[in-house]
């Protein structure tokens, strides 16, 4: 046997190691130019001879070459990898390929402390390949086939090198992490399917580690360019999808906004009542998500926009509200709820002067044990504010127990609840509840869909997993409104009552807001007593044993006027159980149709409806895209043979004729090459720049309040004024505009513009 090397250098050793076999290893030593190696030879384990190596074998290409010892090693128990390969320019003369236990490796900590293994062991295995002058084919010139540690068939498939993710495990793999799926139920479900860890050529480790490399990685580089690609290919797929970019000097993002065509139809009918927040930051660069959320006629959320945001300044604020009121065609909501921000306040002030703002009670209420911790008896302290603020029935009841409640607890010179009440008009609901507010007195909407994205969005995601989970969430949103609208058109609930006024709503309202109404209506047994007045009636309410409450019910029977001091109907558009009892009460059996609003009803047709919500097909390689039509079109056919074993058996005749020609083919083809390409004709955008990755310590902050309160408070500091460049690609009128005469767009890298009638491109 030939047991000469390549002249590539190994490291000097000796091996010590123990085997268990009672029989002898041979000792032999390797000639090098100017050292011998000492080793330790194994007995080979036994394999076919059609699969060792030998000298004189050729190959018609080098990686069919590769691929042959790559089957020998694992048929014989070991891995291998290219120790050497010479190169005449960029054309491969020959190349060693060794046993992956080839070399040793001394580290320089003492052995103690070092805690991680190392395969190295001076193995001599290997193989000198080179090619053949004027006949281009690969020879094997050279073989050592004697390890120096013991080789295990049967634990090969174990080894790094011969496990292997087939495409259809690739495939699941990618739609199970857009999905959202963790990596170890994505792994369980092929041991299910395969029968046991052992059927399965690789393991967990290996489905992590190709979502962290394949999946997930998207360099800080490109990111901002395959967001700006998804904006571009969503435009051309619908005119109507709306995206506005600010940028920096060096063109990186700043802001950015974007709605789908659906999310701007539904406006028409949704978008009286809007709450925004901006909380949690969600990506590796720290920019600030918001999202825009309205209430569709089941009561649920609906997404109308959604933004990144590099800071939270009064300016950003405005080119923000701006932006979106572009994209809703100048039609301002008629109420806006936020947390409690003075940038959004007064940003919404400029930009929405006749749009009344409410703040969130929920984030003030929160503060309470913050801002009172310090006071004796905070505890008292916080229930009774609490009692003032929601049981309140009048402006003039609310001012004269805020007063009792400051002097009663030495509370007059707090700072906090003195500003508190400057603003009462924007977050008390009885300054509030005469508006309507869809049922909303707090962010808590938008805040859902914040965690919807917090479920598979970390720090370290990139912007393009964002909008595909976005993506995701209109998806779902979109879906909910679906089944709900055909449980609404296939079923009907019952009525639980003879009342007539409950069958006027079963007819016109949606499911959800008729079990509301169902709801007041059966609350109807807390009501004690009825006191009649000149032009009124006051209802007694047994909340609980200790609690009784008061409302006074003003009823018209002339004009069928019905209003409760409640304001139920007015801020949630639904009859409360007090002017319910009054209407049974005086015998009324229709209500008057202004008391059944078209916002809740099933039967408006919505134009949103017709309209999918934005979802971008993934770039995949054309590889990939055959992958995904055969085993869509296979399915049918398989479902079809699954049903008797006759069946089966024809399938399985025609998959081997089948494999049999398209190995031939395969065959027939080989050595020659094609290349496929399919044009995307999308806009380059390689220009666009990632904003600066933020390195955090420790656990990130929930939420920016803090910070942004200490930022407005110090209103001494001078803020620096950065040129900026602005992107608008909105409509098929779209072109790049400034608001920097110093930054044109001819004078920039790159400049957008607009299609040409019959062109979908979008060209450089």
């Amino acid at each position: 046997m030939d047991h000469s090397t390549s002249d590539c250098q190994l490291n000097p050793g000796e091996v010590d190691y123990e085997f268990e076999s009672n029989e002898v290893p041979e000792v032999y030593y390797i000639r090098h130019d100017w050292f011998l190696t000492r080793c330790i030879v194994q007995p080979l384990s036994v394999v076919d001879d059609e699969l060792v190596p030998k000298v004189g074998m050729t190959f018609t290409t080098l990686e069919d070459a590769r691929k042959f010892y790559r089957n020998y090693a694992k048929a014989a128990g070991f891995s291998t990898r290219v120790r050497c390969t010479n190169r005449k320019g960029n054309e491969i003369k020959n190349q060693l390929i060794t046993c992956s236990r080839e070399g040793k490796w001394k580290s320089k900590i003492f052995p103690t402390e070092k805690t991680n293994p190392t395969v190295g062991l001076n193995c001599p295995a290997r193989i000198y390949i080179h090619t053949l002058k004027d006949v281009g084919a690969w020879i094997i010139s050279k073989v050592v086939l004697d390890h120096s540690h013991p080789c295990c068939p049967s634990k090969a498939e174990m080894l790094k090198q011969h496990r292997e993710l087939s495409m259809s495990i690739r495939r699941t793999i990618e739609n199970n992490e857009e999905a959202g799926i963790r990596p170890s139920k994505t792994y369980q479900s092929f041991v299910a399917a395969a029968g046991g860890h052992r059927e399965l050529n690789f393991i967990k480790k290996d489905v992590r580690n190709y979502i962290t490399r394949e999946v997930r990685n998207v360099s800080e580089q490109e990111d901002a360019k395959e967001f700006g690609k998804y904006l571009l290919r969503m435009k051309e797929k619908n005119q109507n999808f709306f995206f506005e970019l600010q940028l920096e000097e060096d063109q990186s993002i700043k802001l950015a906004f974007w709605a789908d065509a659906r999310s701007r139809a539904a406006f028409e009918y949704f978008g009286d009542v809007i709450s925004f927040d901006t909380t949690y930051n969600i990506n590796r660069y720290n920019l600030v998500c918001g999202s825009f959320v309205g209430v569709n006629h089941h009561g649920q959320s609906t997404l109308l926009g959604c933004s990144l945001m590099k800071n939270e300044e009064i300016d950003s604020f405005k080119w923000l509200f701006q932006c979106w009121l572009r994209c809703m065609g100048g039609n301002a909501p008629k109420w806006f709820l936020t947390d409690q921000c003075a940038s959004m306040k007064r940003a919404l002030e400029a930009c929405m002067p006749t749009t009344i703002h409410r703040w969130c009670i929920w984030h003030i209420m929160k503060k309470i044990p913050s801002k009172l911790n310090g006071y004796k008896g905070h505890a008292d302290i916080e229930q009774e504010m609490s009692q003032v603020v929601w049981n309140s029935q009048s402006k003039d009841s609310f001012d004269r127990n805020w007063n009792d409640f400051l002097l009663n607890f030495g509370l007059a010179d707090n700072k906090w609840l003195s500003d508190l009440y400057e603003d009462r008009h924007i977050w008390v609901p009885i300054y509030l509840d005469h508006h309507f507010w869809a049922g909303m007195r707090s962010t808590q909407r938008s805040e859902s869909m914040h965690s919807f994205f917090n479920k598979y969005i970390t720090r370290n995601s990139s912007l393009i997993q964002f909008v595909k989970q976005y993506d995701n969430c209109l998806g779902s949103r979109e879906q909910a409104e679906r089944e709900s609208d055909a449980a609404d058109f296939h079923t009907v609930i019952p009525c639980a009552t003879k009342s007539s006024i409950e069958a006027q709503f079963q007819e016109a309202y949606t499911h959800a807001k008729f079990r509301e109404v169902q709801r007041k209506g059966k609350l109807h047994h807390q009501i004690k007593e009825f006191r009649f007045r000149l032009f009124s009636i006051e209802v007694g309410e047994q909340v609980s044993s200790s609690i009784f409450n008061k409302f006074v019910v003003t009823y018209d029977s002339v004009a069928a006027e019905v209003k409760c001091q409640c304001l139920l109907f007015e801020s949630r558009g639904i009859l409360c159980r007090h002017a319910l009892s009054v209407l049974s009460f005086e015998q009324v059996s229709q209500v008057s149709p202004r008391y059944i609003l078209e916002r809740w009803s099933k039967k408006v047709k919505r134009r949103h409806t017709h309209i999918k919500s934005s979802h971008d097909e993934p770039l995949m390689e054309p590889r990939s895209k055959r992958f995904d039509q055969l085993v869509f079109r296979s399915q049918n056919i398989c479902e079809f043979a699954s049903e008797s074993d006759e069946l089966t058996a024809i399938l399985h005749r025609v998959y081997d004729n089948v494999m049999a020609e398209m190995e031939s083919l395969k065959a027939k083809r080989k050595g020659t090459s094609s290349l496929s390409h399919e044009d995307a004709n999308l806009e380059s955008v390689n220009d666009l720049q990632s904003p600066p990755r933020i390195q955090t310590r420790g656990r990130p902050k929930n939420r920016l309040g803090s910070k942004l309160e200490k930022q407005i408070a110090n209103a001494t500091e001078k803020k620096k004024t950065k040129v900026l460049s602005e992107i608008n690609l909105f409509d098929a009128a779209s072109a790049v505009h400034s608001n920097s005469s110093q930054y044109q767009g001819h004078v920039m890298n790159y400049q957008f513009k607009v299609p040409a009638a019959g062109d979908n491109s979008l060209g450089v």
